[in-house]
């Protein structure tokens, strides 16, 4: 027989404020690195300067970025209402989309670099 304390696992709550705040920035993420990557000019501004603006590899690398973090920001939202106890799991795909979006950042950042001293 199974233990009635197993089953008191309480599902997340993520506000609606936080749900619509994932949503637009997922949303923006998406919108705003779908038409950079379709133009190859995804250009990021800068606190003190210009900016930067990818193109080619560098272009693609800073889109898969930005949709790993759109996918970082779904998943808030999912877990929301998800009412499974595994919560473990979206701690995990954040931690990896973060990874992986830092680093194709982080490389794209590299390429764009690197492609400036031709």
């Amino acid at each position: 027989m199974k233990d009635p304390k197993e089953n008191t696992h309480t599902p997340n709550h993520i506000s609606e404020e936080e749900r619509m705040k994932c949503i637009l920035f997922a949303a923006a993420l998406l919108i705003y690195g779908t038409y950079g990557w379709f133009n190859d000019d995804i250009y990021i501004p800068g606190k003190r300067g210009k900016g930067i603006h990818f193109h080619g590899a560098a272009c693609t690398l800073i889109y898969g970025a930005f949709i790993c973090g759109a996918a970082n920001f779904i998943s808030v939202i999912v877990d929301h209402y998800d009412k499974r106890n595994n919560e473990t799991n979206y701690q995990k795909f954040a931690k990896v989309t973060r990874i992986i979006g830092l680093t194709l950042l982080f490389l794209g950042f590299i390429v764009s670099f690197v492609a400036s001293w031709d």
